[in-house]
């Protein structure tokens, strides 16, 4: 899939490697609970993650510019997402610092 610009894969739980789509320009994940490792997924121009429960750490994810990680409430520290232009973080319940 390395030559793929756009690919959306939401809803997808049975998803667990995401290791070989960090080259993908926009690429929604949506609801793949399966997903807990998005450190490869950094250089994603426009990156869904909603609903992705089993994520903790985004901190490779400082550089995305469109970020939606609605629901994901195992996210505890956005502090690495300073530079992400539109960020969602709506529900995500585990957040109780923003001062980033």
């Amino acid at each position: 899939l390395g030559n793929v610009h756009t690919l959306e894969l939401g809803g997808c739980t049975g998803i667990t490697d995401v290791s070989a789509l960090g080259n993908v320009h926009t690429l929604g994940l949506g609801g793949c609970t399966g997903i807990t490792d998005v450190s490869a997924l950094g250089n994603v121009r426009s990156l869904d993650l909603s609903d992705c429960t089993g994520i903790t750490d985004v901190s490779a994810l400082g550089n995305v510019h469109t970020l939606d990680l609605t629901e994901c409430t195992g996210i505890t520290d956005v502090s690495a997402l300073g530079n992400v232009r539109s960020l969602d973080l709506s529900d995500c319940t585990g957040i109780t610092d923003v001062s980033a």
